[in-house]
């Protein structure tokens, strides 16, 4: 009921006000302990992400750094045992860490990243741990401050070297393709303007073209399986007498297991060719008693390779030599860098190709 002033009688007693009191206590307790609880689960979220993404940075790069803003001091650097680390400041890092002859081209990004504020993203030469030279792949992102400078620049990096020495060896051995495939087509066109030109007629000479081709292209068939880096003695004068195999128990071939060049198994097949060719036509193979012997040594560091024809027609040295003893006096022996010698003995052909010693 109301006073006769109208003001609603005061009820207020200190123990209801402690009771409020400890009614408010409580729930700022259960306040402060849902807070912890939030703190403690962002922390625990904060540590899960910080190692999910130290493990990335592990696992994608070797190197991990931190410069100031203007990179002029290096202030931490886990060099994962591909570069030297430091844990304190590095005024000297550029020096130190950085081949001369990258040095331009490193500072050029640097200042691009520094102007553009923009990701820092480049391969250069590094020196390594073990004194030598390798290649890093390095990328730094810029920290920004509160007021929106930067800060510090954090980065990673990782070892490429032996991707980029695999890349050096591709282009060396592109560039060395080219050169043998110009060489070969020199060949090539060198075989068929000297066939056409020395030929009775067109048709031989297609004949001639088309045989001298496909002893060129059984050469280049097994430097192809040793990519082109080498070539078995052996291997080459079977693929060249392949053709005369109705002859081949009258052929004594025998030499020690020898290599040769790529262009050097390309002109002693051409030259077992023309050999083999002109035995067929002409000489020890004509008949059904000649005999052909192939032999090659290395006698102080320089091939040696003989033919030897006996027991067929008897021989007498044509008037004019063609294009297959120049072939092979001239232009197999300069694959040699040596010297060719064929000779008309009237007991049978005989050819003598001495290369140039091995150094």
């Amino acid at each position: 009921m109301r006073e006769s002033n109208g003001v609603l009688p005061d009820n207020t007693t200190p123990e209801n006000d402690l009771a409020e009191i400890a009614k408010l206590i409580a729930r700022c307790a259960e306040q402060d302990a849902q807070l912890e609880s939030l703190r403690e689960s962002s922390r625990r979220e904060l540590k899960e992400s910080t190692a999910l993404l130290d493990a990335l940075i592990r696992s994608s790069s070797e190197v991990r750094y931190r410069l100031n803003g203007d990179w002029s001091v290096l202030h931490q650097l886990q060099g994962g045992g591909f570069i030297p680390d430091t844990e304190s400041g590095n005024s000297n890092w550029f020096e130190q860490y950085i081949p001369k002859e990258h040095q331009d081209l490193v500072r050029a990004e640097i200042n691009r990243a520094i102007e553009q504020r923009d990701t820092y993203n480049i391969e250069h030469k590094v020196n390594r741990v073990d004194g030598t030279v390798g290649w890093a792949q390095s990328r730094a992102v810029p920290m920004f401050d509160e007021t929106g400078a930067v800060s510090s620049w954090m980065g990673a990096a990782s070892d490429i070297t032996l991707a980029k020495t695999a890349e050096e060896a591709q282009r060396l051995l592109n560039l060395e393709l080219a050169h043998r495939m110009k060489n070969t087509l020199a060949m090539v066109q060198a075989i068929v303007s000297q066939t056409l030109r020395n030929a009775a007629s067109i048709e031989e000479g297609q004949r001639a073209i088309s045989a001298r081709l496909e002893a060129l292209a059984r050469a280049q068939d097994i430097l192809t399986q040793t990519e082109f880096t080498e070539a078995q003695v052996q291997e080459v004068v079977d693929a060249a007498i392949l053709p005369h195999q109705h002859a081949r128990h009258r052929i004594d071939v025998g030499g020690a297991p020898d290599t040769l060049r790529p262009q050097e198994a390309l002109g002693l097949s051409l030259a077992i060719h023309e050999l083999t060719t002109n035995a067929i036509k002409y000489g020890a193979l004509s008949n059904e008693n000649g005999r052909v012997r192939i032999r090659w040594a290395r006698p102080s560091g320089a091939f040696v390779f003989e033919w030897f024809e006996s027991d067929g027609p008897a021989v007498t040295a044509p008037a004019n030599r063609g294009f297959g003893s120049r072939l092979i006096e001239r232009i197999v022996a300069a694959y040699f860098e040596g010297e060719g010698s064929l000779h008309f003995d009237p007991g049978g052909v005989r050819f003598t190709l001495v290369g140039k010693p091995q150094s």
